[in-house]
């Protein structure tokens, strides 16, 4: 009886090592085609970078060939290709970086960034592709400058005020607030759209989830989620603020909008 135990045991033990082998192989393969689908990202992200510059370049030398003389249509078109290649130029860079974030080479280049104007210039940008939104924005009178990642800031502010026009009516405002207090800086994004359902919000900043009121919007389903990377990376954090409700002239409440605000540590 015993030796019918053993036995039992040494082939329980022989089963389970062969599938821990298993295991390990597959593990293997599945790191190699992780590996593999993250530098095929990368490669496919380089290349559609690649014809952006130009695109924007040319688009801009066009206006300042043309300088006093050139028409207001012609401003507007010109203006509409940099806003639309610029915006083009974000989405790649959400491709590349979920490739770092995947792989663990995300890194900042800080230097010297003025957050007034890089927020001035982002909402300019958007102005020309986005004619039916309003913008509002509200900052700081004099230079914010702090050491920061400009280019990566950019991004992220990029995202929220793309994420902000598509989710919301046309003819409402898009609101861009930045002011500080102590040693921190704060940005708000608001935008006059529908609320996110409660049992969705805890996946909104989550790779590549498409929420039910957002199925019928083009997108990757990565802005919010590199924003977030980027914000945190500087050492701040990125929120949804509470929804706050308004009572109308035939009293009945609605929502005001929907609000997405970040912090950063400050240090001129």
């Amino acid at each position: 009886m015993q030796v019918q135990q053993v036995e039992t045991r040494n082939e329980y033990i022989q089963e389970l090592q062969r599938q821990i082998a298993e295991l390990k192989t597959e593990n293997i393969l599945l790191q190699e085609q992780l590996t593999n689908k993250e530098q095929f990202t990368a490669m496919i992200a380089h290349d559609l970078r690649s014809p952006l510059t130009p695109i924007i370049n040319y688009a801009k030398l066009i206006t300042r060939q043309q300088g006093a003389k050139a028409s207001p249509i012609l401003l507007r078109n010109a203006n509409i290709i940099v806003g639309q290649a610029q915006r083009m130029a974000r989405l790649v860079g959400d491709l590349l970086d979920m490739s770092r974030l995947t792989t663990g080479q995300f890194t900042l280049l800080r230097d010297q960034c003025n957050l007034t104007a890089l927020m001035t210039e982002v909402v300019e940008q958007l102005r020309p592709v986005a004619p039916r939104h309003t913008f509002a924005i509200d900052v700081p009178t004099g230079p914010l400058v702090g050491n920061y990642d400009s280019e990566r800031l950019q991004q992220a502010i990029g995202n929220l005020l793309d994420n902000a026009i598509k989710y919301s009516d046309e003819e409402t405002t898009i609101t861009l607030r930045v002011w500080t207090t102590a040693n921190t800086v704060h940005v708000s994004v608001h935008n006059r759209g529908r609320d996110i359902p409660a049992d969705e919000i805890d996946q909104i900043f989550l790779p590549f989830v498409r929420l039910r009121a957002a199925s019928s919007r083009k997108g990757s389903g990565l802005g919010l989620f590199i924003s977030k990377s980027i914000i945190q990376a500087h050492g701040g954090d990125l929120r949804l603020e509470p929804y706050v409700t308004a009572v109308d002239a035939n009293a009945e409440k609605h929502s005001t909008g929907t609000t997405f605000s970040f912090t950063l540590p400050f240090e001129a």
